[in-house]
C-alpha cells in the first residue's frame, strides 16, 4: 500500500510529515456491476524524496489544518488527468509544481 506504514494508520506525531502530494487515476472494473470506473488513490512525497503510494490523505493532511486540505485535495482532483498521474501539489498552499 505505501511506504512506512502511511496508508496503513494513524501516523505518529513526531515523523516527519510529506510537502507534496499528487492524484493518480485509473480505470478500475467496479465491484458489482463489473462495468468500468475511475477511481483515484494518493501518492504523497517527503522531503527526503520517499514516495508513499496510495496513502491516507486525512491520517497526513488534516490534522494540521483542514481548511488546506481542502484546498491541496481541490487542486489535486482538478489537475488530475483521466488516467495516469497528475502533477504534484505543495501542501499547504496547493500550487501545482
Amino acid at each position: 500500500m505505501g511506504d512506512d506504514g502511511a496508508a496503513g494508520g494513524p501516523v505518529p506525531l513526531s515523523e516527519e510529515l510529506p510537502t507534496v502530494f499528487r492524484a493518480v487515476a485509473e480505470i478500475r472494473t467496479s465491484r458489482w456491476l463489473r462495468r468500468p470506473r475511475r477511481a483515484i488513490h494518493y501518492d504523497a512525497r517527503w522531503p527526503d524524496g520517499r514516495v508513499g503510494t496510495e496513502v491516507d490523505l486525512v491520517a497526513l493532511m488534516y490534522r494540521r489544518a483542514p481548511a488546506d486540505y481542502d484546498v491541496v485535495k481541490r487542486v489535486m482532483d482538478e489537475h488530475c488527468p483521466e488516467t495516469g498521474p497528475g502533477p504534484w501539489v505543495l501542501y499547504p498552499t496547493g500550487e501545482v509544481l
